[in-house]
């Protein structure tokens, strides 16, 4: 018997990991109360010119949430996490001030195409 993983085991631990890209959304509220409407856009801030970053860097795809339910739902496909304070903040000023960024979001270009955030 070989001491040696098998062949399949190797070649997982040895694929790349996808990079990912930082980055931030912008939401920004239009309307009040529930018939509130939410516009979500992704933006990316290190875009340092590798070929999948230029076929996807096109344009930021803006989401639309239909009141409070649908914008919770649509962050939480997105992958926002809700424990952060951060996050927490920016959905009071949301409230507040009608607008708010959501910092430090790092997606690979496959998850923001997958998640609609860009244009394909």
């Amino acid at each position: 018997m070989s001491a040696l993983p098998s062949g399949t085991g190797v070649a997982a631990r040895l694929a790349p990991a996808k990079p990912k890209t930082r980055g931030f959304l912008h939401i920004v509220r239009h309307g009040a109360g529930p018939n509130a409407i939410y516009i979500v856009t992704y933006h990316r801030l290190n875009q340092e010119g590798s070929a999948a970053q230029h076929r996807t860097e096109g344009h930021p795809k803006p989401l639309l949430a239909e009141g409070a339910q649908e914008l919770i739902e649509l962050l939480e496909r997105i992958g926002v996490d809700f424990h952060l304070s951060e996050v927490r903040g920016a959905l009071e000023d949301i409230l507040r001030l009608g607008s708010a960024n959501i910092p430090d979001l790092w997606l690979s270009d496959e998850e923001m195409l997958e998640k609609g955030l860009v244009e394909g």
